[in-house]
């Protein structure tokens, strides 16, 4: 029973650092792609570009863990018909998501970007239930209207509001949902059971 309680508590403590861990790379990655674009130091302000380095690194990174250090295994199963059908809209999704969200920090802050994203559970339920993997109800479309509005209130606060950049980010918040419904769609729903590394590799 103390070997039950010990192993539940670590398995806790490992999931909480993972959490931090994951908080903390992706606020660095955050403000590191503000710094490339909007410093005066580096003065890189292509956002396409950008987008293409992080394709390459995160490809680079997952064929090293895979295929050279075989930390970890890619899951079998691919085929040609459901990497053109299935993998491919998904990387293109997470590609527009990228470009998408770059381009934003050209015209806003990166305070500002991180409210507008807080939309997007708004985002992914309205294109869930247009997919048919979501049904309305009076809850979820209360649950809906109070995020909205938290959004709406927050920015209302912002001084200095560019709609060039709100529409861009609000772009990259659309092609984020888009990317978690065709997850939803093209690989659960064909029984492909790919753990985030092998779908990082696919894509």
């Amino acid at each position: 029973m103390a070997d039950r309680a010990n192993k539940v508590l670590k398995d806790g403590v490992l999931t909480y650092l993972y959490l931090l861990l994951y908080i903390a790379l992706s606020s660095g990655q955050i403000f590191f792609n503000k710094w490339v674009l909007s410093s005066k130091e580096i003065n890189f302000p292509y956002p396409l570009g950008l987008t293409l380095l992080h394709m390459v690194f995160s490809s680079v990174l997952c064929f090293m863990l895979t295929k050279v250090f075989k930390v970890l295994k890619v899951e079998e199963g691919m085929t040609l018909d459901i990497y053109s059908t299935s993998v491919i809209p998904i990387g293109a999704m997470f590609a527009m998501t990228l470009w998408l969200g770059n381009t934003a920090y050209l015209y806003i802050s990166v305070a500002f970007a991180q409210m507008l994203k807080a939309v997007m559970p708004v985002a992914v339920f309205i294109l869930g239930v247009a997919a048919g993997l979501e049904v309305m109800s009076c809850r979820m479309l209360l649950i809906m209207s109070v995020i909205s509005s938290g959004v709406v209130i927050a920015s209302y606060g912002e001084i200095n509001i560019n709609w060039i950049g709100v529409v861009y980010q609000m772009g990259g918040v659309v092609g984020e949902a888009l990317r978690l419904i065709f997850m939803e769609i093209f690989v659960k729903r064909k029984g492909l059971k790919l753990n985030p590394i092998s779908i990082m590799y696919y894509v």
